[in-house]
């Protein structure tokens, strides 16, 4: 075990931080969050955070940052390396779980080797973002470069500023760095695992979840979100339930109308998960699990 990582990947309420949970109970692990939604404070409910005891062990990088802070996937590995490293001093095991693919494949297979950008140019950006929205960002993106635009979802703002931020700070386009050896900030050995269900059971699984965050206080919440003033094109304001409790506060749609969508889109975000999963993750080892402390012990005794 010796310097070994644990990977832990999983669709949106398959399981996967009860799992990480009950592995670093039993091994003296900590954990590190690879979800780039629960990176921020503002809602606990609606991102699904973990619960966290005192007597629970430790957790990293979960809810740190402001709602309209923007990182990209470089910021969050170097901050998950200096971390990892440091629980490995302390004789400690770390445990790196989430959903977000891009950052588990960061880790394994490395970084394109982009440049330090002025934090100018970001600011720039984000002024540009709020005058003239993510559209014409996007737009923009697709003249200087078509290929990062096919690849880039034009909602997808975090990726859409970062590929500005790299040609306006390179003059090169990021799809040029794609194609360049990437480097390796992790070099360690590591044991890699997805958690899978049935789509039937996961789907059930997120319906349970929304209707729960409806009932523990997600209105209440983005009451309190809404009050900060974010920008619609805030990060935080991407998450999902976010827009949907916004049209039910302003009477737009009924309760059960929000309820749906939010239950819809948790589908949708779980498919997109599990798609990334079965072609990115390929030789990760995939666990079937309801979370019995039988799954627990084998795996723990496989490490």
């Amino acid at each position: 075990m010796e310097n070994k990582i644990i990977l832990i990947s999983g669709s949106t309420a398959s399981g996967k931080s009860d799992f990480a949970m009950k592995i670093a109970k039993n091994i003296g692990g900590e954990i590190i969050n690879a979800d780039s939604i629960q990176i921020y404070k503002d809602l606990n409910i609606l991102t699904a955070r973990p619960n966290i005891k005192k007597e629970d062990p430790n957790h990293h990088m979960y809810g740190f940052l402001n709602g309209d802070d923007v990182w990209s996937v470089g910021d969050w590995i170097k901050e998950a390396k200096k971390i990892s490293d440091e629980i490995l001093n302390r004789k400690m095991i770390p445990i790196i779980v989430g959903g977000t693919g891009l950052y588990f494949k960061a880790i394994t297979d490395g970084l394109s080797p982009i440049p330090d950008i002025d934090p100018k140019i970001r600011k720039e950006l984000i002024a540009d973002l709020k005058k003239d929205g993510l559209k014409k960002l996007y737009s923009e993106l697709n003249k200087i470069d078509p290929a990062a635009g096919k690849r880039i979802n034009q909602n997808d703002q975090q990726r859409i500023l970062r590929a500005l931020e790299v040609y306006n700070g390179t003059n090169k386009k990021i799809s040029y760095f794609w194609d360049i050896k990437r480097v390796k900030l992790f070099n360690n050995p590591f044991e890699k695992v997805t958690i899978t269900l049935p789509r039937e059971d996961l789907y059930k699984k997120c319906d349970v979840r929304c209707e729960e965050m409806m009932r523990c206080g997600a209105i209440e919440e983005v009451e309190e979100l809404l009050k900060k003033g974010y920008n619609i094109n805030a990060p935080i304001m991407n998450a999902i339930g976010v827009n949907e409790i916004t049209e039910f506060l302003n009477n737009n749609i009924d309760f059960r109308e929000a309820l749906d969508l939010m239950k819809y889109r948790t589908h949708q975000y779980a498919k997109r998960q599990t798609t990334w999963s079965k072609h990115q993750m390929i030789t990760w080892k995939s666990i079937s699990t309801q979370l019995s402390d039988k799954i627990v012990d084998n795996f723990i005794k496989k490490l």
